[in-house]
């Protein structure tokens, strides 16, 4: 046996020391880091957001199991169509989202019924994802975000920052972008797509972004591109916003949320998060007699801000920051506004892993802005019965003869209210009794829209 140690005090008490000197030291050095926000806060930062990431998502990495990535807790009762209280008018809606165990595109009619559907897999669509940083590990850790269908049928969407795709309307694959496109999808009138993507990069040679990439802690900045992309999938255009706020003298505007830029700060790892790019239809531009037809509307998340400019000069013709917070999806109207789906709240408002209270106040609207005079208002969202909530994402479309199609993307929801506000149609993406799954989008198109006369592919799958 071996023999017995005497205790010892002094030989205790020296390494007592030693250990409450290192305890100290240890969380001496983490408040100073946290407050510099210097590489070693960053460092832990990172690896603490991975560790939550990956154990919120642990069941869909081998797609077993709930579909976590896409669950929020359910706010009401019902499935599928909970509301249908407007003559049908032909009209179909176009929704994103994760249907029957997977991504997928819907074309449904108004009690429900599918015209056609695409489900989508990125690893099948993009199996070799050399061009992200950080692809996607599996079909149920990516969303599908910002779609379009044409007259033909075809469907241009994006995956979450990882991809662009057209399908025919029976699902071939007509073309691919390998590029972080991400939130947008529109026509362009000139033809085309407008995407919205991103450049990643770390170093900035020529101080194109100073003070801000002047921050940099190794990891990649990305840098807002807005792209016209052809209807054969090739990039016409690449506008770097990030670049073009620069070149209007904006950067004020831009570095002007109290950040301190001290050396060892960071800043976020977007220069800006664009998650909206429209187009001015030539037919709304008499409305607008301070821009022209083709005319760009942005919408950046961080700055609260929205933003229209002339994609050819990149000059900027006018923006404003707020009252909207945190805000998503403004479009152009016919009577000379604009509205957008006004977030009204912040991040830290998200219980951890990324899902929505239930019991949170439901404070999200649709607000409304003449650009001309600067004058908001709430078009809906403020009266009893109107309450909804998007902490983040959300997107709005304004339907003829008023009101509104809304898509309440964390609760699962998309629905259409009239000119009066009061609900005239609902979708509800049930799960099972406690949870939903998100909706991504939903677009109304009316039947005239189409070209296409038989939906069911018949022809198509027998020739193959």
């Amino acid at each position: 046996m071996p023999p017995k140690t005497e205790f010892d005090p002094a030989r205790f008490a020296f390494k007592l020391t030693l250990g409450v000197i290192g305890l100290t030291s240890a969380f001496a050095i983490g408040l100073y880091s946290g407050y510099k926000q210097n590489g070693l806060f960053q460092a832990a930062d990172f690896a603490k957001r991975s560790l939550i990431t990956t154990f919120r998502e642990a069941p869909d990495l081998v797609q077993s199991g709930p579909p976590v990535h896409f669950l929020q807790p359910s706010r009401k009762p019902g499935e599928g169509v909970t509301v249908n209280a407007r003559p049908d008018d032909g009209r179909l809606i176009l929704m994103t989202g994760f249907f029957d165990g997977g991504n997928a595109l819907r074309l449904i009619r108004r009690d429900g019924t599918i015209v056609a559907e695409w489900p989508v897999s990125y690893t099948t669509l993009f199996p070799d994802p050399d061009y992200l940083n950080h692809p996607p590990t599996t079909d149920w850790n990516v969303d599908l975000h910002g779609a379009v269908i044409d007259p033909d049928g075809s469907v241009v969407f994006n995956f979450e920052y990882s991809g662009a795709v057209k399908l025919s309307r029976c699902g071939d694959v007509l073309w691919k972008l390998r590029e972080p496109t991400h939130h947008s999808v529109e026509r362009a009138e000139s033809g085309g797509y407008w995407i919205a993507g991103q450049n990643f990069f770390v170093d900035d040679p020529e101080r194109r972004f100073d003070p801000i990439t002047r921050l940099s802690d190794g990891e990649p900045y990305g840098e807002a591109l807005a792209l016209h992309v052809s209807e054969d999938g090739q990039v016409l255009q690449r506008i770097s916003i990030p670049e073009m706020l620069f070149k209007n003298g904006l950067k004020p505007l831009l570095t002007a949320g109290g950040f301190s830029f001290v050396h060892g700060a960071h800043w976020e790892h977007e220069l800006v998060h664009l998650n909206k790019i429209a187009e001015l239809p030539t037919s709304y531009a008499a409305a607008f007699p301070e821009f022209e037809p083709g005319d760009l509307l942005l919408s950046m998340r961080m700055q609260n801000l929205l933003l229209v400019f002339d994609p050819d000069t990149q000059r900027v013709k006018w923006h404003q920051t707020g009252p909207w917070q945190r805000q998503h999806d403004p479009e152009f109207n016919a009577d000379g506004t604009i509205t957008v789906f006004n977030n009204n709240t912040y991040k830290v408002d998200m219980l951890p892993g990324g899902r929505s209270d239930p019991a949170l106040p439901r404070v999200s609207n649709i607000t409304r802005v003449d650009p001309r005079t600067g004058q908001t208002e709430v078009a809906y969202g403020q009266k009893p019965g109107q309450e909804m909530l998007s902490i983040i994402r959300g997107k709005q479309e304004s339907m003829p003869g008023g009101g509104f199609l809304i898509t309440e993307f964390e609760a699962g929801r998309a629905f259409e209210v009239d000119a009066d506000g009061r609900l005239v149609w609902e979708y509800l993406n049930r799960y099972d009794a406690d949870r939903v799954l998100e909706i991504t989008e939903a677009r109304s198109y009316p039947a005239d829209y189409f070209s296409v006369t038989d939906w069911s592919c018949a022809e198509e799958t027998a020739s193959r």
